[in-house]
């Protein structure tokens, strides 16, 4: 029975295919040259010496800054960088979140200023002499001024075409597509449910309900998504609007103490 055992585990269709994999891989390494060899043991000794010493420069930097954010959250104070930028550490799970905060330019100022201070013609709102901004009395609607003033804060909002906003509001409008597509998709897998069901198709009236709960996950996500980025979108607009205005009035004109300052007392 032994040597039965032993011919039958030596003809083994598995054991064959593994001894002849085996003897592959050993004729390869043989064959490759001793300088291949050594170049790839040095390539893969350099590749963990390298990741270890970037791993742990990360983790020391990640370290100086944890103490650093601690230290100035206790102060409520920040970093001055030399290009007027500003660094505050912010609590973050039980740890400190840096976040830079850049200023507005001057130039930046003066290229909007005409944006707001010269309503268009058109709308009657300027006598196209003396610059004005829209009269109290003027009835709110979509006219021109409405859409002069909408344009005005979408250049603060969008400031450039890479910027983050822009591909917040592509992502947001590529999901919202998503989402028609598939109500179009639902409503067309719900009436050939209705029909293999009526038809008494049982196999297609499965099948048909495993494709809706497939594309129902799908569907779920890409809702989930489209809340998520409405809530970034609206998060950055009134992020860019709110340091656009303080660093509009809180500036080094006092331009905010001299506006508290207009009544003369």
């Amino acid at each position: 029975m032994a040597v039965q055992s032993t011919l039958r585990s030596s003809n083994d269709p598995i054991l064959v295919l593994y001894r002849h994999h085996l003897e592959t891989l050993r004729s390869r390494i043989k064959s490759t040259s001793r300088l291949t060899r050594l170049l790839a043991v040095a390539f893969l000794a350099l590749s963990i010496i390298a990741g270890g010493y970037g791993g742990n420069k990360w983790w020391n930097k990640r370290r100086v800054e944890n103490e650093t954010g601690r230290k100035l959250l206790r102060r409520n104070s920040g970093l001055r960088g030399k290009d007027g930028s500003r660094t505050i550490f912010v609590p973050y799970k039980g740890s400190t979140s840096k976040v830079t905060i850049y200023p507005t330019k001057p130039t930046t100022f003066d290229a909007h200023r005409r944006l707001f201070l010269q309503p268009p013609r058109a709308a009657g709102l300027s006598d196209g002499v003396t610059p004005q901004v829209p009269p109290p009395q003027t009835r709110p609607g979509l006219n021109l001024a409405f859409l002069h003033q909408f344009m005005s804060l979408l250049t603060i909002m969008i400031p450039r075409w890479s910027s983050k906003e822009t591909g917040l509001l592509l992502s947001h409008g590529v999901f919202l597509l998503l989402r028609t597509y598939l109500s179009l998709v639902v409503a067309r897998l719900d009436g050939e449910i209705v029909r293999d069901l009526v038809g008494g198709n049982g196999r297609a009236f499965m099948w048909g309900i495993a494709k809706w709960c497939g594309i129902g996950a799908f569907a779920s996500y890409t809702n989930a998504m489209i809340k998520f980025l409405q809530s970034k979108v609206s998060i950055a607009f009134r992020t860019r609007l709110t340091r656009y205005i303080h660093d509009l009035y809180l500036n080094d004109s006092l331009d905010y103490y001299k506006l508290s300052n207009l009544d003369g007392g």
